[in-house]
C-alpha cells in the first residue's frame, strides 16, 4: 500500500485492514521491549498505565501505591502482576515516551500528516474484549505486534467527532444500538496494519494467545484551531479592539457586529493567517533527540544592528528597518525573539521553532544581514 494511493482511497475516508503477507517484520515492538518499557518505572503512574477488567478500569488502589505529595500515585509492578494473573488487561498509554522504536515511528507520522500523533500500547489475554464498542476521537493505525486479535468494523461512523461520550452503561448500550451493521472484520496477525478513520464504530477480541498491539493516534488539527489563531490575529487590528456598543442600542450592535464578521472572512484568507495555520501544524510534530556528545559544535553568534520592528499586515509578518520592509514569513515568532536580544547564537535561534526546517532559517538569517538587521560577531567568552 503506498502513500499515494492510501490519501486517495481511504485516509479519512474508510478503514483498510493491510497484511502484512510476506513481507519483513517491522522491528516496533515485541514481548521484551514492551517489558522493558514498563521497566522504566518512574514514568507509570495511575495517569500513564491503567489497568481493565472486562470493559471496566480498575481502581487505582488495586494497582498503584498510595499517592505522592503531588498527588500523583505510582503503579506497582507487583500489584500489576497480580492482576494480570487474574486475566486483567494493561494499556500503556504514551508509550512512545520510553520506546525509541515507537518514537521513530510517531514522529514519521506526525511529519506525514502535520498531526499530533501518540501511541498506546494494549496488553490483553484469552478472549479478552477489553472495551466495548466504541469510536475514537482520532484517526487510528493499529499495529499487532504479538499474538492475534479480531477487530469487528462497523458501517456506522460518528460525523467528525470532538468530544468524548460520558462513561456509562447507557452509553455504551446506545453506542451498540448505534453501530449499524457489521462492515468487516480484521483477523489481525504480527505485522498488520489496521487503519480505522475518527468515529469509524469498532471492538476487538482477543484470540487464544495473548495479544500485544500499539495504537497511533493521528490527530491533525481541525478548524476549531482557527478561533485562537484569530483571537490572536484580531489583537492586532483596532477595529477589534474598540468597545463594543451598547447592545441595548439593537440596531447600533447589529451593524458593527455585520462589519467586525466581514472583518473575520477577510482575515480568514489572507497569506498572514496562512502563516499561523502552517506555524500551529509545524508546532504539532516532536523533533528526534540528535545528541551526538562529548561533541561540541561551534556556533555562529548574530547581534542586531538597529531599531527594526515586527509587523503583522494581511499579507503576511514583516521586518520595517531603515525605511525598508523584510517578509520573514513562517518565522516570524524566532525574528520577534532576535529583536528581543543584544547577542544571540545560531543554536539558540534554531530552538525558538525547531520545527522549521534548517534551510528556511538560514535563508532568513542571510536576508536579515544582507539587508543590515542582524550582523555577525564573535562569541563572548
Amino acid at each position: 500500500m503506498d502513500v499515494r494511493t492510501f490519501r486517495a482511497a481511504y485516509y479519512g475516508k474508510r478503514p483498510l485492514h493491510i497484511r502484512r503477507e510476506g513481507a519483513a517484520r517491522p522491528d516496533i515492538l515485541n514481548w521484551a521491549g514492551f517489558n522493558r518499557a514498563l521497566a522504566v518505572t518512574p514514568y507509570w503512574t495511575e495517569d500513564s498505565l491503567k489497568v481493565y477488567f472486562k470493559n471496566r478500569a480498575a481502581l487505582r488502589d488495586s494497582y498503584c501505591d498510595a499517592p505522592d505529595a503531588k498527588g500523583r500515585a505510582q503503579v506497582n509492578p507487583a500489584k500489576v502482576k497480580a492482576l494480570v494473573g487474574l486475566g486483567a488487561s494493561v494499556v500503556a498509554n504514551y508509550i512512545h515516551r520510553v520506546c525509541p522504536e515507537i518514537a521513530v515511528m510517531v514522529r514519521a507520522l506526525e511529519q506525514e500528516f502535520a498531526a499530533r500523533v501518540f501511541a498506546n500500547v494494549y496488553c490483553s489475554f484469552k478472549d479478552v474484549q477489553a472495551f466495548q464498542t466504541h469510536y475514537d476521537l482520532h484517526d487510528v493505525f493499529a499495529y499487532q505486534a504479538e499474538g492475534e486479535k479480531l477487530w469487528r468494523v462497523y458501517e456506522s461512523r460518528a460525523e467528525a467527532p470532538v468530544a468524548p461520550l460520558p462513561p456509562g452503561d447507557e452509553a455504551e448500550q446506545w453506542l451498540i444500538r448505534s453501530r449499524g451493521p457489521l462492515l468487516f472484520e480484521a483477523h489481525m496477525r504480527p505485522g498488520d496494519v489496521l487503519y480505522l478513520p475518527r468515529g469509524q464504530y469498532h471492538d476487538a477480541l482477543t484470540g487464544a494467545q495473548a495479544s500485544l498491539h500499539v495504537t497511533f493516534g493521528v490527530s491533525p488539527a481541525t478548524g476549531l484551531a482557527l478561533f485562537k489563531l484569530l483571537e490572536a490575529a484580531a489583537a492586532h487590528d483596532p477595529e477589534f479592539r474598540e468597545y463594543l456598543p451598547d447592545a441595548r442600542n439593537e440596531a447600533e450592535l447589529r451593524a458593527r457586529l455585520a462589519a467586525l464578521a466581514e472583518r473575520v472572512r477577510a482575515m480568514l484568507t489572507t497569506p498572514a493567517l496562512a502563516i499561523d495555520v502552517l506555524n500551529h501544524q509545524r508546532g504539532q510534530s516532536t523533533l528526534a533527540p540528535d545528541y551526538d556528545l562529548p561533541a561540541q559544535a561551534p556556533s555562529a553568534w548574530f547581534t542586531v544592528s538597529g531599531n527594526a520592528q515586527l509587523v503583522r499586515r494581511d499579507a503576511g509578518y514583516f521586518i520595517v528597518f531603515g525605511g525598508r520592509e523584510l517578509a520573514v514569513g513562517a518565522l516570524y515568532p524566532t525574528v520577534e525573539w532576535m529583536l528581543q536580544q543584544r547577542r544571540f547564537s545560531l543554536g539558540e535561534a534554531a530552538a525558538r521553532q525547531p520545527g522549521a526546517p534548517p534551510s528556511e532559517l538560514q535563508t532568513l538569517l542571510r536576508r536579515l544581514i544582507e539587508g543590515g538587521v542582524l550582523a555577525e560577531t564573535a562569541m563572548q567568552t
